[in-house]
């Protein structure tokens, strides 16, 4: 079983509604973990993010959905080589810098791309994604030029369609 760590969008918990499809998607082989990190709060975040990829086990691949894949870049940018998943893959990551995006408690560190590039990044975007943008996949694009981007044609925010993409990308890892 290859071991995964799923974490949720802002307020979602651990039910959030692109796992479902994940799930399916990927079929058996997997063992996924989805912890409930609670409402949104950077710091209480960072600790059960770092604290669920250190319990996890050796080699994961590490997942997340909006709020929790942009927080996930930003731990393993500050964990840094100590930690090192198989892959990080984010579905409808929110780039915090962009206009009415601008958290920077959430925001990768400018030193995080460098932190980053040694990790071999997916992020899948949907085209009709009405609650963060698509064109946050370009900033992303930018910001880590090493990651691969996929934009999901027809999917929104929450990625309740076919995964089959986003299955092969976590495949690969």
């Amino acid at each position: 079983m290859i071991p995964l760590l799923f974490l949720h969008g802002a307020g979602a918990a651990a039910g959030d509604p692109p796992l479902p499809a994940l799930r399916r998607a990927l079929g058996p082989g997997y063992e996924i973990t989805a912890p409930d990190l609670g409402e949104p709060d950077a710091g209480a975040w960072s600790r059960a993010i770092k604290a669920a990829i250190s319990a996890i086990g050796p080699s994961p691949i590490v997942a997340g959905h909006s709020l929790g894949a942009s927080h996930l870049l930003k731990c393993l940018a500050e964990l840094g080589p100590s930690v090192r998943p198989r892959g990080m893959v984010g579905l409808a990551t929110p780039f915090w810098g962009e206009t009415d995006w601008d958290s920077t408690a959430f925001a990768l560190p400018d030193w995080g791309p460098d932190a980053l590039a040694r990790l071999p990044i997916r992020l899948f975007h949907g085209t009709e994604d009405e609650e963060v943008p698509p064109s946050h996949l370009d900033r992303w694009g930018q910001t880590l030029p090493g990651a691969r981007l996929y934009r999901l044609d027809g999917q929104g925010h929450d990625f309740d369609g076919d995964l089959a993409a986003v299955a092969m990308a976590i495949a690969e890892l």
